[in-house]
């Protein structure tokens, strides 16, 4: 079992062999070419310092001599910060980040920004020792929703010279575009905050369409190769003559290059962070319209470059650390996250609204106009088919006018098995939007149910365009489970579930949607 490795043969012709297979073994006498969508590729000259390299797979959980975890927030954004809690690892030597959205309602976590009820609340490792110009890698599943920044980031602070020296890996991208989505990665790096390169890249364009999201559920290794200088080039260390000119940062994903900067080029020692956290700011990821989900790394691997300056710095530590008594003892098991916010309905007994679900008035359906008009007539014989308009017009204006609660109940006591639950009558429409499920997303939808009426899972392309539907008929006068796999169709970038009664009521339960991956 091992927690990292520093110095070992094996490792260390392991990772020459992966690093081969990855981006290709160059033959030493052919100058290396670097373009966007092309093979990563080291610069002719510069060599990996493997005795010196850091890898961690996570096998014996957060080592304490590698890693402080973050318990504090930044920026003025108004989020719960990251905190301890929020990070775990399974037996199976996995870290799990988790983030927690808008509608997070159990109130197990507290937050340590400026939301205190767990909400917008995430994690963060920083590392314990420093780093500087070398190979940054990741193998991680990225966090799945919009309006939670998944990273992998290089980071000092030097308050004198006011130097940002970052580099930074987040998802989703789109800001640039104002269409946020995981089919773009934003690269960014900076010398200080307003001399920085941010370059949004869209994933389908610089793998030929081979790969059109990040939100797939699948392994991916993101990194990027740091160059305080290039070859023939010098450096003097002294921060006041740097030119800022000199160095590179070539971003990559799976060994295929998405960004090259070659203008502001950090050069001093950094800490290396990763984790997922919430800048509360849809231009830039979004916003946060979900309950809990996580980001999964497999490993961390930092190689040094040889003969690359840097300037020697120590990083201060810009906040809070969780103590040794925080850090997680104990693996967890993993489950299928459910997509839905607060599909138990338990968030009723706790007097909390931020549940994501929607409550509303729904237009009549042409049989249920039919079946009103009719029964106008049946009680009004002597009605002349004007006369039945009227009163069924203004049967319908007093219907649609009134409240949604008028016709859509939540609350203890009506769920399964008397715990809490969501009541629809008559024109009563509950719904949830759940965004970054792509066509070809394997679903497993599930809900407990009684009495008459429809729960849909209803699949929107761009804007409102519906390019699908799923429709589950309930007909029962006691509880049953409802459940159907089904994959989402072509075009499809969000769904909605959408809940109404066709007779006298509809009561739904534990309302699940799990993600399997895109096929």
């Amino acid at each position: 079992m091992k927690k990292f490795v520093l110095i070992c043969l094996v490792a260390v012709l392991t990772c020459a062999l992966s690093l081969c297979l990855l981006v290709g073994c160059k033959d030493s006498d052919k100058e290396a070419v670097l373009e966007v969508g092309g093979d990563v590729q080291l610069l002719d000259g510069v060599e990996l310092d493997y005795d010196s390299m850091f890898f961690d797979d996570f096998t014996d959980g957060v080592s304490k001599d590698n890693w402080y975890i973050g318990k504090h927030s930044w920026g003025a954004n108004g989020n719960g910060g990251v905190v301890p809690q929020n990070v775990n690892y399974t037996d199976d030597g996995v870290l799990v980040l988790t983030g927690n959205g808008e509608y997070y309602t159990s109130g197990n976590v507290r937050g340590v920004g400026q939301r205190k009820d767990g909400t917008l609340t995430g994690a963060a490792l920083i590392s314990k020792f420093v780093t500087g110009a070398g190979r940054y890698e990741v193998k991680m599943k990225i966090l799945p929703r919009l309006g939670a920044c998944s990273a992998f980031w290089t980071y000092a602070y030097d308050s004198e010279t006011m130097g940002n020296h970052e580099i930074d890996i987040e998802l989703p991208g789109g800001k640039t575009t104002g269409i946020i989505s995981f089919q773009n990665v934003l690269n960014t790096n900076y010398i200080t905050e307003r001399e920085n390169q941010s370059q949004d890249v869209s994933v389908s364009e610089v793998t030929d369409g081979k790969l059109n999201t990040l939100a797939d559920g699948q392994w991916h290794t993101y990194g990027f190769d740091w160059y305080t200088v290039e070859n023939g080039e010098t450096f003097s260390g002294e921060t006041t003559e740097r030119d800022t000119s000199l160095g590179r940062v070539v971003y990559y994903i799976d060994g295929k290059v998405t960004a090259i900067s070659d203008v502001f080029v950090p050069y001093y020692q950094v800490r290396l962070w990763l984790g997922v956290w919430f800048p509360n700011n849809a231009g830039f990821v979004g916003t946060a319209n979900f309950e809990t989900d996580c980001m999964y790394v497999d490993w961390v691997r930092y190689t040094p470059f040889k003969n690359q300056a840097i300037v020697e710095y120590a990083p201060a530590l810009s906040g809070e650390m969780a103590s040794d008594s925080e850090y997680p003892s104990a693996p967890v098991a993993t489950t299928l996250v459910n997509k839905v916010a607060n599909g138990d309905f338990e968030f009723a007994a706790k007097g909390a609204t931020n549940s994501g679900w929607e409550y509303n008035i729904r237009v009549f359906t042409s049989e249920e106009t039919n079946a009103m008009k009719q029964k106008i007539r049946d009680e009004h014989p002597d009605y002349s088919p004007s006369q039945v308009n009227d009163a069924y017009n203004e049967l319908r204006k007093q219907m649609q006018g009134a409240a949604p609660s008028a016709y859509c109940t939540v609350s203890d006591g009506i769920g399964l098995q008397y715990s809490c639950g969501v009541r629809v009558t008559q024109i009563g429409l509950v719904s949830q939007i759940i965004d970054s499920i792509f066509e070809g997303s394997q679903l497993d939808f599930s809900f407990a149910a009684m009495g008459k009426g429809t729960v849909s899972v209803v699949f929107l392309g761009n804007g409102d365009d519906m390019v699908g539907e799923e429709v589950l008929t309930v007909d029962c006068s006691d509880w049953a489970t409802f459940s159907k796999d089904f994959v989402a169709p072509k075009g499809t970038r969000r769904v909605e579930i959408e809940i109404f009664c066709t007779g006298e009521a509809l009561t739904v339960d534990d309302v699940a949607l799990r993600w399997g991956g895109i096929q």
